[in-house]
């Protein structure tokens, strides 16, 4: 899958994720959904307790290989495409933790019964809530791009009968 891909196209992508899960976990390190808490607590009135740890840093900083992944099962491997790749799972990354942040506020964290845990208060599930909606992120691009190369691959052999 790799073979149609250049060397360099491939040792840039890798450096860039080694930077990026550098920066990311030495300089960020895990805190909670960014620092971003205390304004979605003000905005919505709920404090929520999901936090971001290194294997999230290290799917996000993986970014670059996966769009590199995604762009070998095109026939055209330019610049333009691979950046074009990297949004797009970028934006379904965000788009699925933001959908399973949604279903955190009103399905599953609601308040305890328990007195002594503020009413205020929403957790995760699970310990790796924010890496299982991430995932799906970065396998969300893959299952699109996957139908839509079966289908185009599909029309073009209609047209040539």
């Amino acid at each position: 899958m790799l073979n149609k891909l250049s060397k360099n196209q491939l040792y840039i992508s890798i450096t860039i994720s080694c930077i990026l899960f550098i920066f990311l976990n030495f300089s960020i390190g895990p805190t909670s959904v960014f620092g971003l808490a205390e304004s979605i607590q003000n905005k919505t009135g709920y404090f929520f307790g999901v936090d971001i740890n290194t294997l999230d840093y290290f799917l996000i900083s993986l970014i670059p290989v996966f769009g590199l992944l995604l762009n070998s099962e095109r026939k055209v491997n330019s610049f333009v495409e691979i950046l074009k790749d990297n949004l797009t799972i970028l934006l379904c990354c965000l788009i699925t933790f933001s959908v399973g942040l949604f279903i955190l506020i009103t399905k599953i964290g609601s308040p305890s019964a328990n007195p002594l845990i503020p009413e205020y208060l929403r957790v995760e599930p699970l310990k790796i809530y924010s890496t299982f909606f991430i995932g799906i992120g970065i396998i969300l691009p893959f299952l699109i791009n996957k139908k839509y190369v079966e289908k185009t691959e599909n029309r073009i052999e209609e047209i040539g009968k």
